[in-house]
């Protein structure tokens, strides 16, 4: 009998994925493990995000959601998705994906991840919210490989209900010796051992007495993150042991432009339309109902890469391109504003 060696399986390339498995984290949040029909593997690092797609009353939109599951895990995926007021995609998820259920997966990207040789650092993580699932791949894998690994986990949360994976941190805590978990609750009620309120940067300043000498990994709200960030500057530690990375991107607003009306030109489509000075090159594509995932709409994913093949443009957000990309002409047409007429080649 031939043995496969997982490590030789053909890499997911994106397409249709099957939900193997779900389980409901909290009242507001489940997590679903996504595998491939076909003997695959998924090729990423702890931290990564993969995008979504699914059809909703006739419109597909697009989602990026951070990896859950811990990077040893190559024969399948998951993620966890928490409802949001007005989520569109995370809301449909939660009413409608059950074992069984099926729905477009992308590639694995991103560029907030930990490496092999972080591990040997002292890593502090920090979360808020649904911000903890990439730090959450970190820990497992981090801990699976090396079980005295030195973590220090901070998590913030609405009350003990709502922490997602509260019982495996625990857990966590209670069986790595070198796992410090601290969990602040804005409602710590019939909580002693909890932190009561927000952290602030009295408190990180009380918690981390060695920042110094720590690498950083942060997800959450954007607030949330400005604080730490500002904590984290005001020390002068250096920029490049900080590590962030939003959970929800703000979408961009166009830039301000003339009253000028340009011609955007998409060849392979035979599209022609309208596009205005400084209006984003994304939003004009989907008027258009040439399928370019938006993802993120602001920059972060890359799901909107395409390339401008004639034309000048304002470049809002480079984040996920190479030298080589931009020097190709390759954009991110979330971020990308127009400022002539343009022709665009979708990859």
């Amino acid at each position: 009998m031939n043995v496969i060696n997982p490590l030789q399986l053909p890499v997911w390339q994106g397409g249709e994925a099957r939900c193997i498995a779900r389980r409901d984290e909290t009242h507001d949040s489940a997590s679903f493990t996504l595998a491939s029909d076909t003997p695959t593997r998924f090729d990423f690092k702890p931290g990564q995000f993969v995008t979504i797609g699914v059809e909703i009353e006739g419109t597909r939109h697009y989602r990026a959601y951070s990896i859950s599951s811990s990077a040893s895990q190559i024969d399948a995926i998951t993620i966890t998705v928490r409802r949001l007021p007005g989520g569109v995609v995370s809301n449909y998820l939660l009413d409608n994906l059950q074992a069984g259920g099926r729905l477009e997966v992308g590639v694995t990207a991103g560029e907030f991840y930990l490496s092999e040789q972080d591990i040997a650092d002292k890593l502090v993580m920090l979360s808020a919210g649904s911000g903890v699932t990439p730090v959450m791949a970190m820990a497992r894998w981090v801990l699976e490989r090396h079980p005295d690994a030195d973590i220090h986990f901070i998590l913030s949360a609405r009350s003990e209900q709502d922490i997602i994976f509260r019982d495996e941190l625990l857990a966590m805590q209670e069986q790595h010796p070198h796992f410090r978990l601290d969990l602040f609750l804005d409602n710590a009620e019939g909580q002693p051992d909890r932190h009561a309120g927000f952290l602030t940067p009295e408190r990180l300043e009380a918690l981390l007495t060695d920042a110094a000498n720590s690498l950083y990994f942060l997800c959450g709200n954007q607030p949330y993150m400005d604080m730490i960030e500002n904590w984290y500057d005001a020390r002068s530690l250096p920029r490049e042991r900080f590590h962030k990375e939003s959970f929800k991107p703000e979408a961009q607003p166009d830039a301000e432009g003339s009253d000028k009306v340009f011609e955007l030109s998409v060849p392979s489509f035979g599209k022609t339309a309208s596009i205005r000075d400084g209006q984003a090159l994304l939003d004009v594509l989907e008027a258009e109902g040439i399928p370019v995932i938006g993802a993120c709409r602001s920059g972060v994913c890359g799901s909107c890469k395409c390339r401008l093949v004639e034309g000048e443009v304002e470049r809002v957000s480079t984040a996920t391109l190479t030298e080589d990309d931009i020097e190709a002409g390759f954009v991110l047409a979330c971020s990308t504003r127009a400022r002539s007429s343009l022709t665009v080649e979708l990859m």
